[in-house]
């Protein structure tokens, strides 16, 4: 990849929102399981699939509801404190809407104490395990729940 690769997806990536936590990971991840090639227009990426050019935006908000883990502040939330770093803008916002406190209770990344309580390595699926299904957070049990039904979930918790 080069240089000029790397930059332009990075300057389009966080032109459409996203902060990406590698973006070389992603671009190499869409080439060997999509087929999609990356190259840079205007300063910009641009990403053809065959001889299809297709939207760049249209590609992350799919690529990034897929993989929400490969991304910072996943789906418009701060679960850690890395989330936010380098961005002091960032920072004094979340500050400023949520307190103080909320900020201090945030763990470091997703290897620091208290992070189990935020996020798991565990995908939520409906052939998923009680076990696993008990370690998920509030919000993706919610939103797991929004998607089976309540009758899966149920399923699910009587499993060993």
């Amino acid at each position: 990849m080069t240089t000029d690769l790397y930059n332009a997806a990075e300057r389009t990536f966080h032109a459409a929102g996203i902060k990406p936590k590698d973006v070389a990971a992603i671009l190499t991840k869409l080439e060997s399981e999509y087929g999609v090639e990356a190259s840079v227009a205007g300063g910009m990426l641009e990403l053809k699939q065959g001889s299809t050019i297709f939207s760049v935006g249209t590609m992350l908000q799919a690529y990034s509801a897929k993989y929400p883990r490969e991304f910072f502040g996943s789906a418009g939330t701060v679960n850690f404190k890395s989330d936010l770093a380098g961005d002091l803008a960032a920072k004094t916002r979340f500050i400023r809407e949520n307190g103080l406190p909320a900020w201090d209770s945030l763990p470091l990344n997703e290897k620091s104490a208290g992070a189990s309580r935020v996020v798991t390595g565990q995908i939520p699926n409906i052939a998923m395990k009680r076990s696993e299904y008990l370690k998920l957070s509030l919000s993706e049990k919610s939103k797991l729940t929004g998607e089976i039904g309540l009758k899966a979930v149920e399923a699910i918790l009587s499993r060993k």
